[in-house]
């Protein structure tokens, strides 16, 4: 199905990128001169963010004339447009969920997306009007931001970055 992609931010997966690596080369450093706590600690908290982080790059929706793609990590599942039964949606603060209804279930599309305006724009176009609800629209046309992830992102990359330096260069 050939048409419209998104993936999710790249200003999200970058930061997210520098997390992992700093995480990695911490782990690295703490088998050169660490404890075994802080290897244990370091290694749980690699396995969450590595596959976070490898679900957030193989995240992809693509819009076609039959239908919409979503793609996740392993896991494609399209589905077509007169299977969609309704899109929904939902915003808690500054957080946005286009719920696509089908007779088999729903599925969560997230402002996490880069694009988000052209993502619920392209759905409601290959949609009969009252299977929209009216705030999808409002998304389409003045979508809600989310920097918050991103900034949180950031600010886990500076602290680790700051750990590695100490780890490198002990006072």
């Amino acid at each position: 199905m050939n048409g419209d992609t998104h993936r999710i931010r790249r200003s999200f997966v970058i930061p997210l990128t520098a997390v992992l690596i700093l995480i990695i080369g911490l782990l690295a450093l703490s088998f050169l001169a660490g404890t075994p706590t802080e290897r244990v600690f370091l290694a749980l908290v690699l396995i969450p963010l590595a596959l976070v982080w490898s679900e957030s790059l193989s995240r992809r929706v693509s819009i076609g004339a039959d239908g919409i793609t979503l793609r996740k990590f392993l896991r494609p599942k399209t589905l077509r447009w007169e299977d969609i039964t309704h899109v929904g949606c939902l915003v808690l603060r500054k957080k946005v969920y286009l719920l696509l209804t089908t007779g088999r279930g729903f599925h969560i599309l997230s402002n996490e997306y880069e694009r988000f305006a052209d993502l619920a724009r392209g759905i409601a176009t290959h949609l009969d009007r009252e299977k929209i609800e009216a705030e999808v629209l409002q998304q389409a046309e003045n979508p809600t931001r989310n920097p918050a992830n991103i900034a949180a992102a950031w600010v886990a990359a500076a602290v680790l970055a700051v750990l590695v330096y100490l780890k490198l260069f002990p006072a």
